[in-house]
């Protein structure tokens, strides 16, 4: 089966959870014998030329912005279209998401969260739904007995939207503790690292390779993520519960958090593992 894959950046462009889950998924279906090209917001449109037999559309930001919206007509007129949901579709006009969702022969969502928060915002316009968790290596993220270095940690792109400035203040008020920033920052985000470097107990660690970050987070006690929006699953957090972490933070908004608690521990670290295998599975249904 030739399948396209659509979404906005790749993990090397924009090294964000939904980039690495995207990898982890289109690597898996390359496994199990799918012929699966990315195209991506620079790709070339002469990806458009071929004859594909499966259409997925996972980030779709950067392309709902280009002029003549090309990408997403051409996404929702193919008459086998998947959606893999990784965030809130916010950036879509009403009419646009109703036509995006619509047009899926079979919606991804992350989260019973997920789910419902997307039916509460935007009404029953979801058909053909399913939950498959994040897929994440559970060999490497697990519980160890190693010291533990640090008190909190906070991992991922610094930005307010995630909480970083919050992370900042419990930083000036628990001066007793030893944290750990592990992450990046961009050109929009620069005046953040300035108030970081003022901070004496906060040790700031460059930035390293996905499947290196369990190491810290397993000489972690708890990691730190107060995001202002709704987060569909949180690999991160994902990561880091399975890592034996506890959470700091707003435990309602996390759908990860909200699936470790409600299934348990067990459970949760088997649907991590199969959810790349669950997700092309499901596409053989079709």
């Amino acid at each position: 089966m030739k399948v396209l894959f659509v979404t906005d950046f790749n993990s090397y462009t924009n090294p964000g959870g939904a980039q690495f889950s995207n990898r982890a998924i289109i690597e898996k279906g390359q496994e199990l014998g799918f012929d699966i090209t990315e195209h991506n917001w620079t790709s070339s449109k002469l990806q458009l030329l071929p004859r594909y037999d499966l259409v997925i559309s996972s980030n779709f930001q950067a392309h709902a912005q280009e002029k003549g919206n090309h990408i997403f007509n051409y996404v929702v007129n193919h008459p086998l279209h998947v959606r893999y949901e990784h965030d809130s579709c916010h950036y879509l006009l009403e009419d646009a998401r109703r036509t995006l969702f619509l047009s899926s022969k079979l919606n991804f969502f992350l989260s019973d969260f997920h789910l419902e928060f997307f039916q509460h915002l935007y009404g029953n316009i979801f058909k053909n739904n399913t939950v498959v968790y994040d897929p994440i290596d559970v060999d490497i993220f697990q519980k160890s007995d190693c010291k533990k270095i640090y008190d909190v940690m906070y991992c991922g792109y610094a930005h307010e939207h995630k909480g970083f400035k919050e992370f900042l203040n419990y930083a000036k008020i628990n001066s007793d503790k030893k944290l750990a920033f592990l992450g990046w920052f961009t050109a929009d985000t620069i005046n953040l690292k300035e108030d970081l470097d003022k901070l004496n107990n906060i040790e700031s660690i460059e930035k390293v390779e996905p499947e290196e970050v369990y190491k810290y987070l397993q000489k972690t006690k708890a990691i730190f993520h107060k995001p202002i929006v709704r987060e569909p699953f949180c690999r991160m957090v994902a990561e880091a519960l399975l890592c034996g972490c506890e959470l700091i933070g707003h435990k309602d908004k996390i759908g990860s958090y909200l699936e470790y608690t409600k299934v348990g521990e067990e459970e949760f670290r088997n649907k991590c593992r199969n959810a790349s295998t669950l997700f092309w599975e499901k596409i053989k249904e079709l």
